[in-house]
């Protein structure tokens, strides 16, 4: 399987190209503003609970039962929108613990106090949604070209994964974030290719299951596969989106955000979000349309540096290695006004081949069906590569 990463043309570009780069971006930073928002909501008729939690925090008071009177008689609460919308929800039940006489101006603070001490725990507990790089499983689809590579300007590189998973450069790998003084957050040699689905619903979860079950009474992860399957509910909503965006056929990877109840902190900075793949992965890039001669000189004087260090390497290397041909391809408009991908040349272990020339027929044949170069020991097999 190949999948496509489509860039604008530019210096920018051409250094992700240099240095390998991967950037995870925030939920913030997408053009689909509902897109990475995982859906918590709390039950309808949710008292009985509420009055466990409240009573947890805020200890037995006159106001508690109507406090959870409220916030449980909300439909289709979910927990982001408490959060935003938190002081609003605040002004309504004050006003419901006037109507009713229980405001006072003897238990006013101490109310105060309560729910702000509800909205601390709400923000300590509040949802992740994590960061992504986003791929795509079709190059020759024109909004892509239009939108993601400056109106066919640009250039789309291919990439191939191994065992489904992009890995990190082993010389720049990043094995821990730091998330706080004396905390920091594991991270994986390599990230999962993670397929999208479409679709305008997204299943909520119970929001409860966001808050400590001491305060809950909830038992949610009664074993290891319970809890092994809800975290697969969570994962499963980040990779939702509507259904106007199937024309993108993405994938994505995925890159977690730390807990705030655990380390009081809730994000990476743009440059812990900076990774570094490994270049033996890319395996072609297809050149837009309108791309402009000089850029496309400077991408390949790139690349075919690259693959010439690449091919040193392996000369002097005992370790196990994969390494994939090089396809260069340039993307034309064609006349039924769709696009189609034309080969240029291969280069295999440095030897350019173009079409017609020995060897390039073989060559073009294993590239298409996923085949690899496995390097151990100084020798070399074409062989399948999962």
């Amino acid at each position: 399987m190949h999948v496509y990463r489509f860039r604008a043309p530019g210096l920018l570009s051409q250094k992700s190209i240099i240095y390998d780069e991967m950037y995870f971006a925030s939920p913030e930073e997408l053009n689909d503003p509902i897109d990475m928002q995982p859906l918590f909501e709390f039950p309808l008729d949710s008292t009985g609970t509420w009055i466990r939690l409240l009573n947890n925090i805020w200890g037995n008071n006159e106001y508690l039962q109507l406090s959870a009177q409220y916030f449980g008689s909300i439909e289709k609460l979910s927990y982001l929108d408490l959060i935003k919308n938190y002081d609003y929800h605040c002004k309504e039940l004050l006003k419901k613990l006037a109507d009713t006489k229980i405001l006072n101006s003897n238990n006013y603070g101490n109310i105060l106090i309560s729910l702000r001490t509800l909205k601390n725990l709400l923000l300590s507990c509040e949802p992740s949604r994590g960061y992504s790089v986003s791929l795509s499983k079709v190059n020759n689809e024109m909004l892509m070209w239009a939108h993601y590579a400056d109106s066919h300007k640009g250039f789309c590189l291919v990439l191939r994964p191994i065992n489904g998973k992009i890995t990190q450069c082993p010389k720049r790998r990043k094995t821990s974030l730091i998330v706080s003084d004396g905390h920091s957050s594991a991270i994986g040699y390599d990230f999962q290719v993670e397929d999208i689905t479409y679709d305008n619903r997204v299943n909520p979860i119970d929001a409860f299951t966001m808050l400590p079950m001491s305060l809950t009474g909830y038992r949610e992860f009664d074993s290891e596969e319970t809890r092994i399957k809800y975290h697969e509910l969570i994962r499963k909503q980040l990779l939702v989106k509507n259904e106007c965006w199937d024309y993108e056929k993405e994938c994505r990877l995925l890159l977690k955000q730390p807990q705030k109840f655990i380390s009081g902190e809730f994000s990476y900075t743009s440059f812990q979000r900076l990774f570094h793949y490994d270049f033996t992965q890319v395996v072609g890039i297809i050149f837009g349309s309108r791309m402009s001669p000089s850029e496309k000189e400077n991408i390949r004087s790139i690349i075919n540096q690259k693959i010439v260090s690449q091919v040193e390497a392996s000369h002097n290397s005992s370790d196990k290695k994969y390494i994939f041909d090089f396809l260069y391809q340039q993307a034309e408009m064609n006349s039924s006004r769709s696009i189609t991908i034309n080969d240029l040349e291969i280069i295999s272990m440095g030897t350019e081949l173009k079409p017609g020339s020995s060897h390039y027929k073989d060559r073009i044949e294993k590239w298409k069906s996923f085949k690899g170069i496995t390097v151990k020991d100084k020798s070399y097999t074409y062989e399948e590569i999962p």
